[in-house]
């Protein structure tokens, strides 16, 4: 293994926290050394944006951090790129990725390396574009989720036939908490950033698992009164029978909040003639 790869290798401890906290130790290592040129072309046409760049052969590189999903299109060439799941993944000639808000990966090219991000964003400039949808660090993503969530809130209850008056006397009784059954003891609640006490996991949750009970037989389990609201949340509510439960839409590591988008939830209240919009 040469002494890039080692890099990317040494990185991937498995876990997204410690696999950030050294993709950002390799950065300040790497602001010392010589930079490279990686070309930059901006494409935008109907609403969409898309930022090709073209990255030389044997070059170590990390990624920026997107605010919001996207598309990765790696059109050609042969790249190792980090992962969370402690080993690094390498891809070669074209490849359709899902892009996660959130994610940062560092990468070495063995070939000249040809990729684009796509993004759901209108604009005239694409520097601006660019900035405006990435971070320069985590700490500035979640002050920007965490503003972003709250004016969805509150733009969701703007457009509903409910007050927050209602919405919080309704999430505040308790008269319909039950238990939560046998076998769900890594599910718990905390201090939540986003309001309150939120809903979390001792353990990594993957996507499209079931997490926990929400409602049973009418009744709320902590999942069903803990759950937080998300504009880019990480879970949904679904029917199983009468009942509800969790569902991951994405992975989700342990001790990260999960988070629903009420939206989600009221459509299931339209649906049953039910209040099942909590928080």
């Amino acid at each position: 293994m040469n002494a890039a790869l080692k890099i990317i290798d040494d990185i991937c401890v498995g876990g997204k926290k410690p696999n950030r906290e050294n993709i950002l130790a390799f950065e300040e290592i790497a602001k010392t050394m010589p930079q490279i040129e990686i070309p930059v072309k901006h494409h935008i046409h109907g609403g969409m944006y898309g930022r090709e760049i073209t990255i030389p052969k044997d070059t170590i590189l990390t990624g920026q951090i997107y605010k919001f999903d996207h598309f990765d299109v790696m059109i050609s060439g042969d790249v190792t790129v980090s992962t969370d799941t402690g080993e690094t993944k390498r891809l070669s000639g074209y490849n359709c990725l899902k892009g996660m808000s959130g994610k940062k990966r560092a990468g070495y090219t063995h070939e000249d390396t040809v990729w684009i991000t796509f993004h759901p964003y209108t604009g005239t400039d694409g520097d601006d574009i660019q900035k405006f949808i990435t971070s320069e660090t985590f700490e500035e993503l979640a002050l920007f989720n965490t503003a972003t969530n709250q004016a969805d809130y509150e733009s969701m209850v703007d457009s509903i036939a409910m007050t927050e008056q209602e919405i919080r006397a309704q999430v505040e009784d308790q008269s319909d908490m039950v238990e939560m059954p046998l076998g769900y003891g890594h599910i718990y609640t905390s201090k939540s950033e986003l309001e309150g006490d939120g809903l979390f996991s001792k353990d990594k949750i993957i996507a499209n698992s079931a997490i926990c009970p929400s409602r049973i037989n009418g009744n709320r389990t902590i999942a069903g009164r803990y759950t937080n609201h998300a504009l880019l949340c990480n879970a949904e509510m679904v029917f199983i029978g009468e009942d509800m439960e969790l569902k991951a839409l994405k992975d989700i590591e342990a001790g990260e909040e999960i988070t629903v988008n009420y939206r989600n939830v009221i459509n299931h209240r339209d649906i049953k003639g039910d209040l099942l919009c909590q928080e």
